[in-house]
């Protein structure tokens, strides 16, 4: 080489400029000079599989909707707690909607005479003498026409309608003839008014000067102070042997389900019904000796409330729902209207202040603020609308309805769906955890060890394998858990679902421990001296996560779908703790499956969502974790 060659070699220029472009080559990249070789040679195993998961849209899919399932089922469950104890039976197998509030906006410039309200519908009369009718159909199974309480039949609308009355499915009214109509459910004939009782109103010269229904009867009040009551037998028949005994004309009343309350003309009360009960035991005794006139009087289901013309107030009956604490400072008040919806006492002083004390599991209690001028409110099952002087509907609150509908016993779907969610995901998280541990020692030990070990523990899972799962489950819950508490048979289910489900697991981990052990990396620790437990968990354990954490996943589901069938079968989780199985259980009846629809397709929808999205995480996982989808 030439002397000039050397000295060309030497100039600092070109030196400087050769390391710059080193230093580029290290830490400044163009995409375009990077192949996919180097860009997976400076990718962290970690980095790699996250990319793989972004780049595989079912495995989006499925995180996105299992972290929205947990988040529905955990967080939800801390902000809408639940009554495992709760029971509505009048609201039974309701259909979803939340309207059961929202009347329409004709109403709003109206004059309202009377608001009645069943268990999701509610009816307005209107000075005009027409009705109006808003909420959601509550009947089980529509016969006919006059089966839907949503459409109110023609005749009725060309009526000219004086007083309406509801019971829970259905409305009964009267026209300015004397003609009485009805319409809704009608099991016991109660919108049908006996012929003879008919014909006594609309010819005998006789008026109908008050209406009341409950669930299975009708009554109506004339004006010659007698009471006539139909529908189901057994109640009229035990109402009529207490009115034999009552010669005073009645002048008004206020019902309860199977008891009512009579206003005498003498001003003293009576009380009617089946005995024994609170509402017809702890009568005050200075309401039915003449010396006080009552002057109001509204009844509740199980309680009645009444305003005597001394001024005080009165109230007897159940204790339940907080009925008998009336609200502070309600005694030196003047009462213009009372009036009571299934649980719940309602009270309007001279000055417009609504008072309102009962049960509050259907926000009952939450009466809209800044109430002004309201003169009456009109109380039916579970719904209160305030009105002013005006006629004019100032206020509405109660019940809204139920979003998923409710279950044979009146409990809001929506609610134990999320608190069942959060059932059924921890049960199955721990029969998973439970499931791991066993297949981890067994599987690791086994496959480590081998020999004689290997041996045993391999035929201990062959054991376990060979019964059959479900008969196992079914027949370890019921001997042991037969006498346990609800929520100690969900202990249960965990370990009987994590001890009988670890059995393959453990054989993948064994397959690859053989793999794994006669490796280099195994060998040099075994002439280093480390111990064979370190070993195991610190150098062989962590190259077989990878299968454990695909496993885990599709595990998961696999213990949610065993959940859900031992609740489904009545072995599972027990009722009155919710869970998705046990939700399930009502659709071995025929007629869930046809008429109520949302009892089981709701919570059937969870179930194979959850057990979807899990699946298409834990395939997208074995995916990302195998080393060939990276060669693509």
């Amino acid at each position: 080489m030439s002397k000039d060659l050397k000295d060309k070699d030497k100039n600092p220029k070109k030196i400087g400029k050769s390391l710059f472009s080193m230093f580029k080559r290290l830490f400044v990249h163009d995409k375009a000079d990077i192949n996919v070789l180097e860009e997976e040679a400076i990718r962290t195993p970690g980095k790699t599989i996250l990319i793989n998961l972004i780049h595989n849209k079912l495995a989006i899919i499925g995180i996105i909707g299992f972290i929205a399932i947990l988040l529905f089922s955990f967080a939800g469950s801390q902000l809408l707690p639940i009554s495992r104890t709760y029971i509505e039976l009048t609201n039974s197998s309701l259909r979803p909607g939340r309207n059961y509030l929202k009347y329409p906006r004709e109403l709003r410039n109206k004059e309202i005479v009377k608001i009645v309200s069943g268990v999701s519908f509610s009816v307005a009369l209107t000075s005009d003498g027409n009705l109006t009718v808003w909420g959601s159909e509550c009947n089980r199974f529509m016969r006919d026409v006059s089966d839907r309480i949503l459409d109110i039949p023609e005749e009725i609308r060309n009526a000219n309608i004086v007083d309406i009355e509801a019971g829970s499915r259905f409305v009964i009214c009267v026209d300015d003839q004397g003609k009485f109509y009805g319409w809704g459910h009608y099991g016991h004939n109660q919108t049908i008014m006996p012929a003879m009782l008919e014909s006594r109103f609309r010819y005998g010269g006789v008026n109908i000067v008050k209406m009341a229904a409950a669930t299975q009867w009708s009554a109506v009040l004339g004006d010659d102070g007698e009471l006539h009551i139909w529908g189901s037998r057994q109640t009229r028949d035990t109402f009529y042997i207490d009115l034999l005994e009552i010669e005073v004309p009645i002048i008004d009343l206020a019902a309860g389900e199977n008891n009512m309350a009579l206003v005498l003309e003498d001003g003293t009360v009576r009380v009617i019904g089946i005995k024994g009960t609170e509402f017809y035991e702890q009568i005050p005794a200075e309401l039915t000796d003449g010396s006080v006139r009552v002057e109001y009087i509204a009844a509740t289901n199980r309680s009645v409330f009444a305003v005597g013309d001394n001024g005080r107030l009165y109230l007897w009956g159940s204790v339940e729902n907080n009925l008998n604490r009336m609200p502070e400072g309600i005694a030196d008040e003047k009462f213009v209207h009372v009036s009571a919806g299934f649980k719940n006492f309602v009270a309007v002083d001279d000055d417009g202040d609504v008072f309102i004390w009962g049960a509050s599991e259907l926000n009952q209690l939450k009466v809209p603020k800044n109430l002004d001028g309201v003169t009456k409110v009109f109380s039916g099952c579970f719904q209160f609308y305030a009105v002013n002087d005006a006629g004019r509907i100032i206020g509405a609150w109660g019940n809204k309805g139920y979003i998923w509908g409710s279950d044979e016993f009146g409990r809001d779907i929506f609610t134990r769906v999320i608190h069942g969610g959060r059932i059924s995901l921890t049960v199955a998280a721990i029969a998973v955890i439970i499931s791991i541990f066993l297949a981890i020692f067994f599987g690791l030990t086994s496959g480590f060890f081998g020999g004689w070990v290997d041996h045993i523990l391999m035929r201990v899972a062959d054991i376990f394998e060979s019964i059959p799962f479900l008969p196992l489950a079914v027949t370890l819950s019921f001997v042991i858990g037969h006498n346990l508490e609800p929520a100690q048979k969900m202990y249960l289910m965990m370990v009987i679902i994590g001890v009988l489900s670890w059995t393959n697991l453990a054989r993948f981990i064994r397959a690859q421990l053989l793999v794994e052990r006669e490796k280099d990396f195994v060998l040099a620790a075994r002439a280093l001296g480390i111990k064979q437990r370190n070993i195991m968990i610190k150098h062989i354990l962590p190259n077989v996560v990878n299968l454990i954490i695909v496993n885990i996943t599709l595990g998961y589901a696999s213990a949610l779908l065993t959940e859900a069938a031992l609740s489904y079968l009545g072995f599972g989780v027990q009722a009155p703790t919710p869970s998705w199985g046990n939700m399930l259980t009502t659709a071995q009846d025929s007629s869930v499956l046809q008429f109520f629809w949302w009892r089981w397709i709701i919570p059937a929808i969870f179930v194979s969502g959850t057990a979807l999205s899990i699946n298409l995480l834990g395939d997208a996982l074995r995916e990302a974790m195998d080393p060939r989808s990276n060669e693509r």
